[in-house]
Order: C-alpha cells, then structure tokens, then sequence
C-alpha cells in the first residue's frame, strides 16, 4: 500500500469514526464551537477544527478537522486528527491538577512528554493501541478547567499525523485557551448586562 492510499484510508477511517457520511456532503458548515454543560460552558474548536454535531452531548463532544466533517476550507493546515472532550464538575477544594498528579493517576501507557501551561495539563502517551485501525498508539490526554468544570482532553492521530506529535498538544492547549477566554467573555457580558439593568 502506497503513502497516498494509507493516508486516504486513515482518512476514511478518522471520518466513518466521527460519524461522517463520506458520500453525501454536509447541508450546513459544522460548528466551531458548542454550548455544553446546560449552557454554563462554551467550548470553542483550535484552529481547523469543528464540532461533529452528531457526537454533542452536555458533557461530551468529539471534534474532527473540519474538512472531514464538510467544510472543505475549514481545515487550514490542521493535522489529521480527533480530538475527544468530556466535562465534569470539579470537586469542590480539590487540588490543582499537575502533569505529576496525572502521570501517577495514568493507568496505562508511557509517558513521552509533558505540557503544563496556563489553561492546561497534557501528557504525551504510548499506550495500547485504540481499537480504529490506523490510530496511533501514541496519543495526547489531558485536562484544564473552566468554572466549576474539568475539561477532560485526548487527540489521537495516526502515527505520521502532527496530531500525534508536538502539534497535537498545542492544538489542545489552543482549545483551552479559546474556551477559558470565551468562558472569562461571557462573565463580563453578564456582569455588564446585570449593571446595566441595575
């Protein structure tokens, strides 16, 4: 099997995992970012990605670049790649999650690289293989928080995708970024509507 037939396979596969129809196209471009939690929380997409409107749920949303979920000029350089997100409430005087705090919690896998940044804790990890044949076993876990809420992160990836590589853990700490400035946006707004209502 030549590179370009890998690739289209991988591809095919990343798509039939996030739910896409390969044939048929989309009606409507695919989210970039997505009201979860009962709406006390916004998650906003790094940059070329989208949501998979199919996979939202309050607490869980999967993300794909956006040329595999219909928008064909949406993907602007990204890797190929998924990204899983999952929320929880976050224990009420819990300490702050560290990259030694989840490394000791990591069940399986070894740990390859860490990334502690403002918005989030990530981990590069070998681990068994996922079941999606393509996927590299090597992928990105990790979690921030936003609120009262922990965002868990992974990004999974072939073995020659950037999504496995460093760019798969600043993608992920993009996606912190943009969702905690969203999160901090929204407070002001409301904050200046209750003033102005005052």
């Amino acid at each position: 099997m030549n590179i370009g037939t890998c690739k289209g396979a991988i591809l095919a596969g990343l798509m039939a995992l996030a739910g896409c129809d390969v044939g048929g196209g989309a009606t409507s471009a695919p989210p970039r970012h997505a009201v979860m939690a009962n709406g006390a929380l916004t998650l906003v997409a790094p940059e070329g990605f989208c949501i998979d409107k199919r996979s939202l749920k309050s607490s869980f949303a999967l993300l794909a670049r956006c040329d595999t979920l219909g928008d064909p000029d949406g993907a602007f350089g990204a890797p190929l790649g998924l990204i899983t997100v999952s929320l929880s409430t976050a224990p009420a005087g819990a300490p702050s999650i560290t990259a030694q705090s989840m490394e000791a919690a990591l069940s399986d896998g070894t740990v390859l690289d860490r990334r502690e940044t403002k918005d989030a804790v990530l981990l590069r990890v070998r681990g068994t293989a996922p079941a999606r044949e393509g996927l590299s076993a090597t992928h990105w876990r990790g979690t921030g928080q936003v609120g009262s809420h922990l965002v868990g992160l992974a990004m999974y990836g072939a073995d020659d995708s950037g999504a496995t590589g460093a760019e798969g853990g600043q993608l992920l700490d993009r996606l912190m970024q943009r969702t905690r400035a969203q999160a901090a946006a929204q407070v002001v707004a409301a904050g200046q509507t209750s003033t102005a209502t005052e």
